[in-house]
């Protein structure tokens, strides 16, 4: 069950706690996140089936990029924050990607990426600047809160541990 079908009947209950900070995020603001990320990623070109991949520590704003996407149709991969930026980059590479989320956490792997995904479109910092990538907290307010394109199903890609080599992406059809 997708967020907003919870906005109706519980739009201020919370949908997301932090658990170390008690940081959280109710259903409507989830929903509203998703929305305007998905009008974001349409009116960056993305279409459904398209590729987004992100890295991130552990923050109240991973799970509702990952519903941004979702909402687009778009697969997302989520890729560890204690890989090195050569190891990111071979994800991204290999999973399509034509758009990456990052934070100012991970701004000096972001800074070696700047050459190594030259697939990617759209750079996105969450949470704070990181050079070379816009500001998301600055552009989702922009963006409508009503659906600007068809809303389609998407699904995470998830990456083995690569055991046998490389990580290998696990893609299923979309839904």
């Amino acid at each position: 069950m997708y967020p907003g079908a919870f906005v109706e009947d519980t739009p201020d209950k919370p949908a997301i706690v932090m658990a170390g900070t008690g940081e959280a995020m109710s259903y409507a603001e989830l929903h509203d996140y998703a929305q305007r990320l998905a009008n974001l990623f349409q009116a960056a070109g993305l279409q459904p089936g398209d590729h987004v991949a992100l890295c991130m520590e552990n923050r109240l704003e991973f799970l509702p990029v990952c519903w941004g996407a979702h909402y687009a149709g778009l697969y997302y991969t989520a890729i560890s924050s204690r890989l090195t930026a050569s190891e990111m980059a071979y994800i991204i590479d290999d999973c399509g990607a034509r758009a990456y989320l990052t934070t100012p956490y991970k701004a000096t792997e972001a800074a070696e990426l700047a050459t190594l995904m030259p697939n990617v479109e759209l750079r996105l910092s969450v949470g704070g600047p990181v050079d070379g990538y816009d500001a998301l907290e600055e552009l989702l307010p922009t963006q409508p809160h009503e659906p600007i394109g068809p809303r389609v199903e998407g699904t995470d890609m998830l990456y083995s541990s690569g055991t046998t080599g490389r990580p290998k992406g696990v893609k299923v059809a979309l839904p």
